[in-house]
C-alpha cells in the first residue's frame, strides 16, 4: 500500500495519575522526535528510537492550571501538534531538618496524606511505608552512620505526589563523663569528628560557654560547700551534643 507523504502522526496523552502524564506518538513511518513544553517553559525534545511508536512515560505535571503545547515529527519533516490543558492540586510539602542524631520530616498537605515512604541512598526496593490519613504527619528518622542519601516521599489521596532528598552525615553524640574526687568536679569528652563548644552552669551561676577544638576536652571545676549542681553539655563539629547533669554534696 501506498502512504501519501502529507500523513502525519498520531499524538495521544494518557494520563497516568493526578500529576503525570504518558506522551506517545505513532505513525506509518518513523518518528524523528517529540518536542514538548508547559506554558512559557523552555520545550523539551526527545529523540526517536528508530521505530513508528515513540512514548515519553511519567512526564511530571506542573502544581496548579497548566496547558502542554506537543509537536510530533517524522523522518521526511512531516510535523503533526497537539495541545491541552490541566489543573493539579498542591503536592504535600516535605521538611526535612536535624534533631541530635535523627532528621525529623514534616509533611503537609491540604488534603489527606495517604502515605509517607522514605529509603536510603538508591535502596528504594527496601522503602518504609506508613499510611497516615491526615493533613499533618511529623516521624523522626534515625541517621545512617557516615554519608548517605535520605529520600522522603509524601502521596496524598488524590495521588498528588511529592519527593524531597536530603544528604545526611551519621554520627553519635561525643562521649562525655562528669566525676569528682570530693574537691572539684572533673569533665572529660572526646569525640572522633572533633569537639566545638563547651557549656556548663554551677548552681544558680551563669552558664559559660566556651569555644573548643580537638577530639578531647578536660576541665576542672572547683566544688563548694554545701549542694554542687552541675549541668555540662559539649557539642562536636556536625552540631550533635551531648548533656550532663550531676549532683554532689561538699561537707
Amino acid at each position: 500500500m501506498q502512504v501519501s507523504s502529507n500523513t502525519k502522526p498520531t499524538i495521544t496523552i494518557e494520563r497516568t495519575n493526578a500529576n503525570t502524564i504518558n506522551i506517545v506518538a505513532t505513525h506509518v513511518k518513523e518518528i524523528s522526535n517529540i518536542t514538548y513544553s508547559f506554558n512559557e517553559e523552555e520545550p523539551i525534545s526527545v529523540p526517536g528510537n528508530g521505530g513508528n511508536n515513540l512514548r515519553i512515560e511519567q512526564v511530571q505535571l506542573p502544581v496548579g492550571n497548566s496547558s502542554i503545547n506537543v509537536t510530533a515529527k517524522d523522518v521526511n519533516g512531516i510535523s503533526a501538534s497537539y495541545a491541552s490543558s490541566f489543573e493539579v492540586e498542591q503536592k504535600p510539602t516535605i521538611k526535612l531538618e536535624p534533631v541530635e542524631t535523627k532528621i525529623q520530616a514534616t509533611i503537609e498537605s491540604k488534603i489527606n496524606i495517604n502515605t509517607v515512604s522514605y529509603y536510603w541512598d538508591d535502596n528504594q526496593e527496601n522503602a518504609q511505608t506508613f499510611t497516615i490519613n491526615d493533613v499533618k504527619n511529623v516521624m523522626q528518622i534515625d541517621v545512617l552512620e557516615g554519608s548517605h542519601t535520605l529520600t522522603v516521599v509524601a502521596v496524598d489521596i488524590e495521588g498528588n505526589k511529592e519527593t524531597k532528598t536530603q544528604k545526611t552525615i551519621g554520627d553519635n553524640k561525643p562521649s562525655l563523663t562528669v566525676t569528682t574526687d570530693g574537691e572539684k568536679f572533673i569533665i572529660d569528652a572526646t569525640d572522633d569528628e572533633g569537639l566545638t563548644k563547651i557549656e556548663f552552669k554551677l548552681n544558680s551561676n551563669d552558664t559559660i560557654t566556651e569555644d573548643i577544638s580537638g577530639q578531647e576536652c578536660h576541665k576542672e571545676i572547683d566544688l563548694v560547700t554545701g549542694v554542687n549542681k552541675l549541668v555540662v553539655k559539649v557539642q562536636n563539629s556536625n552540631g550533635i551534643s551531648e548533656t550532663k547533669k550531676v549532683k554532689y554534696s561538699k561537707e
